[in-house]
């Protein structure tokens, strides 16, 4: 499959590609634990460590909007209450594994996406990879996971899917999630075709807003030497095929119908603003962990729990609704 890397470039250009869109912007994630409420839903120690962005309102048990519109959300956009959240990136120091600080996390709504016609809906799920890829070939292609260099040559991949050349600026991820969304099941799908060239949704199911990730990783901080050849860096469930995202959303329902409005243009960014205020207006509050007393922030502690995993889960993936995971 061709990289993405300049196609995502031209989306941003007024050339032609890119459709209208909107961006909500979070600094840094506001924990990192290893829990997932969608793969092990009231499930503690059973999941990898993860890195979450949005709503701090988040638990094991979080299934609803409505209970992420309760908390405090770290996006900059007040009507964005959804929670956002990605495997940890790691470095190596030393012997112990550490994440890797984040330059910024970025929510792209239908950049290079058709129209929408239905807004995201209240109580959605979705996630989009998989996280049991260990090679390239069980990646998932429709959700275009991409690893590469912000502005620099990164080299050709190396064995585990990073750059093999140290990043001059940011080590950057891209990752798109489905498109398509039965709004009566909450089924999801994604359109024939690509970004930039979509076409129709499957049957049953229509146009909503597209989601993708776009991840900074200030590497430069992490490892100052740089590397050359295999990147010391790892993901928490692996190396970079088996990244994913998930996602549940927890946008006001008057935002939500905006951002299909913020769909029709070409060539143009749309401010999605709503009862709690406009896109762009920084937080006010101080997003923290709901449930401190559960769970873990140290990786090893997670890989320690995990070993002790007593059932297969029953996961998702962004090819199909539901999956066998390890």
């Amino acid at each position: 499959m061709p990289s993405l890397t300049l196609l995502s470039a031209a989306l941003l250009t007024s050339g032609g590609l890119a459709h209208a869109y909107t961006q909500v912007n979070i600094a840094t994630p506001f924990m990192t634990k290893n829990i997932d409420p969608i793969v092990f839903p009231g499930q503690h120690n059973k999941s990898h460590l993860h890195s979450f962005y949005g709503s701090d309102a988040v638990t094991i048990d979080t299934k609803t909007s409505a209970e992420l519109q309760s908390g405090c959300t770290a996006a900059e956009n007040p009507n964005d209450l959804s929670v956002y959240w990605t495997p940890t990136v790691l470095y190596q120091k030393g012997s112990t594994w550490e994440p890797v600080p984040v330059s910024r996390f970025s929510a792209y709504y239908s950049l290079g996406d058709t129209k929408a016609e239905v807004p995201i809906p209240q109580n959605l799920q979705m996630v989009a990879g998989n996280a049991q890829a260990q090679t390239a070939d069980t990646m998932v292609a429709e959700a275009h996971s991409e690893w590469f260099c912000e502005g620099s040559d990164g080299g050709p991949l190396d064995k585990n899917g990073f750059p093999s050349k140290a990043c001059t600026t940011h080590l950057q991820q891209l990752l798109y999630f489905p498109n398509c969304v039965d709004t009566t099941t909450l089924k999801t799908a994604y359109k024939a075709g690509r970004p930039g060239a979509y076409k129709a949704c499957p049957a049953g199911t229509k146009a909503m807003p597209q989601l993708r990730f776009s991840i900074r990783y200030d590497v430069r901080k992490a490892l100052p030497g740089g590397w050359s050849g295999t990147a010391p860096l790892q993901l928490a469930c692996g190396p970079a095929h088996c990244s994913h995202g998930d996602f549940i959303n927890g946008w006001t329902a008057d935002a939500a119908l905006n951002m299909v409005a913020a769909t029709a243009e070409k060539n143009k960014f749309a401010s999605v603003d709503g009862k709690l205020g406009k896109n762009g207006v920084r937080p006010t509050c101080k997003a923290a962990d709901a449930d401190p007393k559960r769970g873990t922030g140290n990786y090893a502690e997670s890989v320690k729990a995990m070993s002790k995993r007593e059932v297969v889960a029953v996961g998702w993936a962004s090819r199909a609704r539901l999956v066998r995971a390890l």
